[in-house]
């Protein structure tokens, strides 16, 4: 007698079978749990080299920058704490064809690429000094084109941690940028540290490094040292991966910026300063809504002295609060005279004028000679 086959499981191979899928599917969970925190970890890592790098990159740029391209009398250190480093420098510029600008930055606002003039003055952060007390001028009426920047670390509120510092970075009168978070103090030395050349009575000279109970250093009472003797800027601190306990990660940041252009003086090779353009002329387009200025050369472009170099234009105009001149362009000389300037960014209805300077390779400016007003 023939049986029927079996059909389906009994209640124990179905057991059987459900713990072996529990053990594969836990297994292959672990595997994945594992590959999840691998990558985790991974990112939070690469995140922290990227801050560092990121930190280290952007202060030494800078700070190699200190002193760039100062008019007489402008300082390069402003304040030197160990928290704040302040410093004058020609970092950038928005004027094409401008040549001692260590960065050209077409959409830099004017505001972010001079002097501040004393109306202007503003506080430098953790400190009780405001700069500038005075108006530094490439000529007159035309402010230096070394710009103002302040770095410093401040606490960070946005985080729940209270030793978490964040740094920042102004550039004149501009908002304050964040430029690195989740930094932690080094406990073994303060974020800015500063070294000079010392010179002792028997003229020997080291290079020494200035004691924490001797800062801050201002420009405006240098009494310990000249602060044209700063020879480097050595900043210390951790930057994290922005987790707690078992989870952080750590890593220590350690910047030496040397300052070279510090207690450097412009070489005065070229003589006199260039004798003035001739008058420039600024005419309106109204189809082409522009204004073009033309000056005749220096004389002393291909005769006299033979140094110009360029061609400075300002601008002015009556639109409000617009009452000083603004370098807006640098030609370089050795076209053919006369020379012309179009500016395309008018406002219809209001009035402008140019004014024009020869530089030569000093680099010293002519008087200013400017033209007459025209408006669309």
């Amino acid at each position: 007698m023939r049986t029927s086959a079996r059909k389906g499981f009994s209640l124990i191979e179905l057991l059987i079978a459900m713990v072996v899928m529990a053990v594969v599917l836990a297994g292959t969970m672990n595997f994945f749990m594992g590959q999840s925190r691998t990558f985790r970890k991974a990112t939070t890592d690469m995140v922290l080299l990227q801050n560092a790098r990121f930190a280290t990159d952007l202060l030494n740029e800078h700070i190699r920058a200190v002193g760039a391209n100062l008019t007489v009398g402008q300082p390069a250190i402003i304040y030197a704490s160990a928290n704040t480093f302040a410093f004058n420098a020609d970092y950038a510029t928005n004027v094409a064809g401008e040549i001692n600008s260590i960065y050209y930055e077409p959409n830099a606002k004017t505001s972010e690429v001079q002097a501040l003039t004393m109306a202007q003055a503003v506080a430098i952060p953790n400190s009780a000094l405001t700069y500038p007390a005075a108006n530094y001028e490439e000529t007159p009426g035309v402010m230096s084109p070394a710009e103002e920047i302040v770095f410093w670390f401040a606490p960070d509120t946005e985080t729940a941690r209270t030793d978490d510092y964040v740094l920042m970075r102004r550039v004149n009168a501009a908002d304050p940028e964040v430029v690195v978070r989740n930094i932690l103090a080094d406990s073994t030395q303060p974020f800015f540290r500063y070294t000079y050349l010392n010179i002792d009575a028997a003229e020997n000279q080291t290079i020494d490094t200035i004691a924490t109970t001797d800062l801050p250093q201002t420009y405006a009472a240098d009494t310990l040292i000249s602060l044209n003797r700063m020879r480097s800027v050595m900043i210390s601190f951790i930057v994290t991966n922005g987790l707690a306990d078992t989870a952080e990660r750590t890593r220590p940041v350690s910047v030496i910026a040397q300052l070279p252009n510090v207690s450097q003086r412009a070489l005065q090779t070229c003589g006199a300063p260039p004798l003035p353009v001739g008058a420039p002329v600024a005419v309106a387009d109204g189809p082409s809504q522009s204004i073009t200025t033309t000056w005749t050369a220096s004389p002393d472009e291909t005769g006299g002295e033979r140094d110009v170099m360029r061609y400075s234009v300002q601008r002015m105009s009556d639109i409000i609060g617009d009452t000083q001149w603004h370098t807006i362009a640098s030609i370089s000389a050795g076209g053919a005279s006369p020379y012309t300037y179009t500016d395309t960014n008018i406002v219809p209805g209001h009035n402008y004028w140019y004014a024009v300077s020869a530089q030569d390779c000093t680099p010293a400016f002519s008087a200013n000679v400017s033209s007459n007003g025209a408006s669309l």
